[in-house]
């Protein structure tokens, strides 16, 4: 008796230093978090204001934001590190580094050859347009990647090149269809557990 009275005792210490563990991880997660988005005020307030919309809406922000402020938003993810505990911030996190990588797949040759064909704009309401609202509908989920590869149709892109932009393109649009159900139930919100993989779009 008092032998199983022991095993339940160490199990139960187990169990809770477990528990604090979790608590003490998420709390400086959070700290983190905080310390590294109001780190960007110095640097450019634009950014930190879209952060903040970001965080403060469960909303979304055009990558082209970020784009005129890559290094900062490069600092930004380099700060915040992987976000272990469910919720909020790991679901902005995983909308952060899906843009991030989007934003590496239009980079160099593949932004010139849609710049030179003057398809900037209409590539860039394919996936990211002026009134999108979130949740998106699965009606324009759906026309994403159509949209992308007619809109590369009118351009000079080389293979590989339309090949990346598409990459990028359904990274954002998985994300999409991720967040359209998630955002439809603020418990999903909490319990958002989901990592960006870049690998699965190479």
């Amino acid at each position: 008796m008092l032998k199983t009275l022991a095993v339940i005792v160490v199990l139960l210490s187990s169990v809770t230093c477990f528990i604090l563990s979790e608590k003490d991880i998420c709390e400086d997660e959070k700290a983190r978090w905080n310390e590294c988005v109001e780190g960007l005020i110095n640097k450019t307030t634009e950014l930190n204001d879209v952060a903040k919309k970001v965080i403060e809406s469960s909303s979304t922000v055009a990558p082209s934001h970020y784009q005129n402020h890559k290094t900062n938003f490069q600092s930004l993810l380099q700060c915040l590190g992987d976000i272990h505990c469910k919720g909020l911030q790991k679901m902005i996190k995983f909308q952060f580094d899906t843009y991030y990588f989007e934003m590496e797949m239009n980079e160099g040759t593949a932004e010139q050859c849609v710049k030179e064909a003057d398809q900037t704009e209409p590539l860039h309401s394919c996936i990211h347009p002026k009134d999108i609202e979130f949740p998106t509908s699965d009606d324009f989920n759906k026309k994403v990647m159509s949209c992308t590869e007619e809109v590369l149709e009118n351009t000079k892109c080389s293979a590989e090149d339309k090949k990346n932009l598409m990459r990028g393109a359904l990274a954002v649009k998985d994300m999409y269809d991720i967040f359209s159900v998630v955002l439809k139930n603020e418990t999903l919100v909490n319990e958002f557990d989901l990592k960006f993989d870049y690998t699965k779009y190479l």
